[in-house]
């Protein structure tokens, strides 16, 4: 139909501003994937009529979806803790089956979907200066990095002060959006 509807794993991430920047990125990265957003040195997937550019595979379907390819924190001299985080892209061929779409059981490192995701993975930066969503999700792989660290160093948090915050909702709050428009 013209409409999708957003959804959320977990729910409690709807109407968030984190789960509307993870939104948005995914939401990008298919639009870069389809060729409705271009951005200088990545191909698109899919030729001007919506077939593959493999010619093996005409009919095409494909996932792509955002990783953290290495992270670490860095300790200062004057003690700063500083997370370091490399993003990418990974993708994977589907198949049509009886129950819907699933994973191939092989994906050609030739496939056009794979060589994308490669693309996008070798100019993150890049990518992340032209599309907000993404450098917003750095931002946020970087934040989860430093969390990490610190639970695993013995950091404890004080849920009595957490407990005076609420997770940041999006501005939109009961008017939140949750259908999109299709894209094709």
């Amino acid at each position: 139909g013209p409409l999708l509807v957003k959804r959320f794993y977990p729910d409690w991430l709807a109407a968030t501003v984190v789960g509307e920047v993870l939104f948005q990125a995914d939401y990008a990265l298919k639009q870069i994937a389809f060729g409705d957003r271009r951005l200088p040195g990545i191909p698109s997937a899919f030729g001007e009529d919506g077939t593959s550019r493999n010619s093996k595979h005409r009919q095409h379907a494909a996932r792509q979806w955002f990783v953290v390819r290495r992270a670490g924190i860095t300790m200062t001299a004057d003690g700063a803790l500083v997370p370091h985080v490399e993003m990418g892209v990974e993708a994977r061929r589907l198949v049509s089956g009886p129950t819907g779409y699933t994973d191939a059981p092989y994906t050609d490192p030739d496939d056009p979907s794979v060589l994308q995701a490669a693309a996008v993975s070798a100019r993150f930066a890049e990518v992340a200066s032209h599309v907000p969503a993404a450098s917003e999700l750095f931002q946020i792989a970087r934040a989860t990095v430093l969390a990490v660290y610190l639970l695993n160093y013995g950091c404890r948090c004080n849920d009595s002060s957490l407990e005076r915050y609420r997770i940041p909702k999006v501005p939109e709050g009961e008017s939140y959006a949750i259908e999109i428009p299709t894209l094709v």
